[in-house]
């Protein structure tokens, strides 16, 4: 793992990259002259990056990005055959339901940012399956994997279970915290290069150090 000032790169070879994006950081611009987590590996580079996959900018964790275009085909067909394993995970307020393992909405788009379950008809089938981690002091740690890649799958589906994550400034009405609790923790794929099977984890952010303290403590 190497740390740069602006990135962390959990991978590196000669044609790929996953770094470990800071929440609060867009994965890519929005033409509003902020610098993204693509603009920063692309200024490492010093040439354009290409970023595989997005993850909300409340969102920290595994960010895969090309460092050439050799694989772009490869990388896209993964993505497409479900290929690729994201796992994330999120701490949620409440006790979530330990039988609520797996989760299906239709996701649509409600405007003004925001997504909604909705109506078959308005929105495109979304799964996630969740597994409890750990239950402390009124809050849940779930390990969420999802097998969609709809915008705002995880926060949606954790709402649906009852349980909105913290610090969802969309989605839960009461978010005590300053910064969302929600990681991508890993991803792992088979290396378009034909070497095998590539798993990467991302260490959460320092603010979730108190939680992980917590269960260490147990």
């Amino acid at each position: 793992m190497t740390s740069l000032p602006d990135i962390e790169i959990l991978f590196e070879d000669s044609d790929l990259m996953v770094v470990n994006k800071p929440a609060g950081v867009l994965s890519e611009s929005s033409g509003g002259g902020e610098a993204s987590m693509l603009d920063k590996v692309s200024s490492y580079l010093g040439k354009r990056a290409i970023a595989y996959h997005r993850i909300d900018r409340s969102t920290s964790g595994c960010l895969l990005m090309g460092k050439t275009a050799r694989f772009n085909k490869k990388v896209s067909q993964l993505f497409q055959h479900k290929r690729i394993r994201k796992e994330y995970w999120a701490i949620v307020e409440g006790d979530w339901d330990r039988g609520l393992n797996k989760i299906e909405t239709y996701i649509g788009a409600l405007g003004e940012g925001k997504f909604g379950n909705v109506e078959p008809a308005k929105g495109k089938l979304s799964i996630t399956t969740f597994r409890v981690l750990k239950r402390f002091g009124g809050l849940t740690w779930l390990q969420c994997l999802p097998k969609t890649g709809r915008t705002h799958q995880i926060r949606l589906h954790c709402l649906e279970g009852g349980r909105p994550i913290l610090g969802d400034d969309l989605y839960n009405s009461n978010p005590a915290e300053t910064s969302m609790a929600l990681h991508a923790r890993s991803i792992q794929f088979p290396h378009p290069n034909g070497d095998g099977n590539l798993e990467v984890k991302a260490d959460p952010p320092v603010f979730w150090n108190r939680w992980l303290q917590s269960l260490a403590d147990q």
